[in-house]
């Protein structure tokens, strides 16, 4: 997340990003949430602007919002509301270029490289996001006077259930997963306002089609 913004931009507006945190969210082990605790702690010691922090859409889902990971998040959210002078961005799932094998992706993609059976929830519905499209967003908002004090879904329109995003995986890296469907669901779509409003200023294209584009810009034949 951090490399996808711009620190001088960052610095010239007087503002901290906070990238930094639990990267799993099947996470469970308190070291790792008392971890990031602490260094957002002194985060917000330091900072003297506008402290801008990346949460996740699942405080707000029925299905994730008991997790461990859920209530962490529920917990940064509220030590930073009480320091003021915020923005809250709650993410969907996030793609962009890494290693992190947890990610939904990278855990669909590795698993179909590799030939491994897939068990996919039929009726679980998830939403992605290019990590690109979260710097410009935010630093359009931050630039651009966007009050203070906000705690916001930043997620693009198109959401589907796995048993959709499967196959234009699939199509994306032209192989053919191995899986078996599960009768359930959980998840929920969010809240695109922000996300519809700000791409085109920010110069995020956000016509149909995002998911599929999102899928080959990060795992397409050039990523081969």
């Amino acid at each position: 997340m951090a490399r996808a913004f711009d620190a001088a931009q960052i610095a010239g507006l007087g503002a901290t990003v906070f990238a930094s945190g639990v990267s799993n969210s099947q996470a469970s082990d308190p070291a790792e949430f008392q971890r990031e605790a602490d260094m957002l702690a002194e985060a917000l010691q330091q900072c003297r602007g506008r402290f801008v922090y990346f949460s996740t859409c699942s405080v707000t889902d029925d299905d994730r919002a008991a997790t461990p990971y859920a209530v962490h998040k529920r917990k940064m959210e509220a030590l930073i509301q009480a320091r003021g002078n915020h923005l809250i961005l709650r993410l969907p799932q996030v793609v962009g270029n890494t290693d992190n094998p947890h990610t939904l992706v990278n855990h669909l993609v590795a698993h179909i490289r590799g030939g491994v059976p897939l068990q996919i929830w039929s009726h679980a519905v998830r939403c992605l996001i290019d990590v690109d499209h979260i710097a410009a967003i935010a630093m359009h908002l931050l630039q651009h006077g966007l009050e203070p004090d906000r705690t916001l879904d930043l997620a693009p329109p198109e959401s589907m259930t796995l048993q959709e995003l499967l196959p234009l995986v699939e199509q994306t890296l032209g192989l053919a997963a191995v899986y078996s469907l599960v009768d359930r669901g959980g998840g929920a779509t969010p809240d695109s306002t922000i996300f519809c409003t700000y791409a085109p200023p920010a110069g995020v294209d956000a016509s149909p089609g995002y998911t599929r584009r999102l899928l080959h810009k990060y795992y397409g034949a050039a990523h081969d």
